[in-house]
């Protein structure tokens, strides 16, 4: 069994491991099905020689070098992706810096500068639109055509559609931003979700009848403000549970500029005294119910609240 291995650049990866490596390669921001198909490739090809199963990667999006402020923004940071491409089979993660020396290669050398760096690539693994080399002037079928005489082999991931479209990051950003968290949820493959550690509140929400447990929580791509149906795992609860979560920036009580909060209320709960601050709380997000917005009064926020609960629990049902 192959342990983890995370570096930071080819030519470590290459000094550190002699076994034949099948490497994917791409940004893989929020490792979403389509991802997860050049994934497999890899990760085939490596279970039938006995090789090694290696991502590269980068930490922050190649457009922030090549195009700096109009970078989309991430689904995912760094520790999280490596996190999820070793849960998805990736038995190495190369996250490498995408600088200068880097962007700069001339797409004709690119085979041989992998080559050079990680002597025992045996193939890699792309998605079809996969661009590389400087100006970013090569394409999946250039690799494809010319990898043999590397001696290298070149699998290409067909694009996973949803609808007419083929899964993609940005397609995710858009839907997550427009609260469409169950279409959200089908294109990932698995369900949004956040890990955060709980902060003391102001005990509002008890002082109103519904006690929450609060996480800050400020991805760079963020979902809608609102409401939403999530399931929860914490280290003081026996099981997964369902709950009913405001993700925003609570307008009714709060001022401008503040941070974004997911306050967590547990359907079925009436006792939070077990919970506390510092707590580690893990939240998948399945439904949207509604946005977030300003109530008149504490009293027209409550009765929402009973509401949004009441919705959640209906939904639940149905799940």
């Amino acid at each position: 069994m192959n342990l983890p291995l995370v570096v930071g650049s080819l030519a470590e990866l290459g000094e550190r491991e002699s076994k034949p490596i099948c490497l994917a390669i791409g940004m893989f921001d929020g490792v979403h099905r389509g991802h997860r198909a050049v994934l497999e490739l890899a990760v085939n090809e490596a279970r039938s020689l006995n090789g090694l199963a290696a991502v590269l990667t980068f930490p922050e999006h190649p457009a922030k070098f090549l195009r700096p402020g109009k970078e989309p923004p991430l689904l995912m940071d760094a520790e999280t992706k490596t996190k999820s491409l070793l849960d998805a089979g990736a038995d190495s993660v190369v996250l490498r810096t995408f600088d200068e020396s880097f962007a700069d290669v001339p797409y004709e050398d690119f085979i041989a500068y992998m080559k050079d760096n990680v002597t025992s690539l045996h193939c890699v693994c792309v998605g079809e639109n996969f661009n590389f080399g400087k100006d970013r002037m090569g394409e999946a079928d250039y690799l494809r055509k010319n990898g043999e005489h590397y001696g290298l082999k070149v699998y290409v991931a067909d694009g996973i559609l949803d609808g007419e479209e083929p899964i993609s990051s940005s397609r995710i950003r858009k839907a997550l931003a427009a609260g469409e968290i169950e279409e959200v949820n089908h294109m990932l493959g698995y369900s949004y979700h956040t890990c955060g550690t709980v902060v003391e509140g102001r005990g509002l929400g008890s002082g109103m009848g519904f006690p929450t447990l609060n996480i800050p929580f400020a991805p760079e791509a963020r979902p809608a403000y609102g409401v939403y149906l999530v399931k929860v795992i914490c280290p003081n609860l026996s099981e997964p549970k369902h709950a009913v979560a405001n993700y925003g920036v609570r307008p009714t009580i709060e001022g401008v500029d503040v941070q974004p909060l997911l306050e967590v209320h547990l359907l079925g709960e009436d006792d939070f005294s077990s919970y506390k601050p510092g707590d580690e709380l893990f939240v998948k997000m399945l439904r949207f119910l509604r946005l977030e917005c300003k109530f008149d009064s504490l009293d027209s926020l409550k009765t929402q609240i009973a509401a949004d609960k009441i919705e959640a629990e209906k939904l639940v049902l149905m799940l």
